[in-house]
């Protein structure tokens, strides 16, 4: 059943953009698009955000199934971490008034759009965690049980992964959804693998803040939406995805982690709800230097631009620089 939200989105004809972040991991970002064909509700816009992959494995992009997906890509070098500047700029391309952002290493319920949709409130943000799936589990998946959603039954997944027991009561009808979303509540907190906010109110603090690097660098954003009067709703019952589990090594540095955790709480004395360098100038730093320019890739012309006018989407380049290499996110 489709809540008020989903309903207003539709018949009043606004558009729903889909952020899904990636390095150097097609397989996942694969499955994450598989699960993205099986929504109730189709996303008027997908964009691939690369934080600088080799291009290696991704050519299943432009193949059937996935070929039928309003799918668009920026890219940019491989200069080490900068996924918030990729995100500032795949935001800059979004023409949605209401964003959903993912990883590319999730893989989304059925109804994920549609949950996202139908709790969505004004001057709102949505998070929520994922179940994180070992190697040895998610490598059992085949296409047809990710399209047909058999990997959030709780008998499929308890049958490849004894472990998933725990996590029964999420697996399980979602009869007590809004009663267990209320007990698991949480303050404040914004996963940038699973959150969604309208487009005005993301533009309204500036976007990402790129100077942060791994570690807290999605909180940081939800923090400066509540500094500018942004609710925020967590709710982890609701807005269901699997994490297809790896090594966070190569980019996490834990004297960086722990220097960001301590701006974090910095922040929420500060009251600060904006950053110099973020959204509104994402794109034209990029362009301005040679070395480090994305790429904008779309399969379909945009039909309306960005509601920050400062720039003119860049001609697909064939040419992309050799990228530094780092382990996969």
């Amino acid at each position: 059943m489709w809540g008020i939200s989903a309903l207003i989105i539709k018949f009043f004809a606004m558009r729903v953009s889909v952020v899904i972040s990636t390095y150097n991991n097609p397989t996942g970002l694969r499955m994450c698009l598989l699960g993205m064909m099986s929504q109730t509700i189709l996303p008027d816009q997908i964009i691939i955000a690369d934080d600088g992959s080799d291009q290696e494995g991704y050519d299943f992009l432009t193949e059937a199934p996935f070929s039928s997906l309003p799918i668009e890509k920026v890219w940019h070098p491989d200069h080490g971490w900068q996924k918030n500047l990729i995100l500032n700029i795949a935001v800059r391309h979004c023409h949605g008034d209401y964003l959903i952002f993912c990883d590319g290493d999730t893989i989304p319920r059925s109804d994920f759009i549609e949950s996202h949709l139908s709790h969505a409130r004004p001057k709102t943000f949505l998070s929520a965690s994922a179940i994180d799936v070992p190697r040895h589990v998610y490598k059992t998946f085949t296409d047809l049980h990710i399209t047909e959603n058999h990997i959030f039954k709780h008998s499929f997944l308890t049958r490849v992964w004894p472990e998933a027991n725990k996590h029964s009561l999420r697996l399980q009808p979602r009869s007590l959804e809004q009663a267990l979303n209320l007990i698991t509540w949480r303050y404040c907190v914004l996963r940038g693998a699973n959150f969604s906010l309208w487009r005005n109110d993301i533009e309204s603090v500036n976007g990402f803040d790129e100077s942060y690097g791994y570690g807290s660098e999605d909180r940081e954003l939800g923090v400066r939406l509540r500094n500018s009067g942004v609710a925020s709703r967590w709710l982890k019952f609701s807005l269901m995805q699997l994490h297809l589990s790896h090594a966070r090594t190569g980019y996490r540095d834990p004297s960086v982690v722990r220097m960001q955790r301590w701006k974090l709480r910095k922040l929420f004395l500060t009251r600060k709800m904006k950053v110099t360098h973020g959204l509104a100038t994402a794109c034209e730093r990029s362009l301005a230097t040679p070395e480090s320019q994305y790429i904008h890739t779309s399969r379909k012309i945009m039909t309306r631009p960005p509601s920050i006018l400062r720039f003119k989407t860049s001609q697909p380049n064939t040419s992309q620089p050799a990228p530094r290499k780092r382990h996969a996110a």
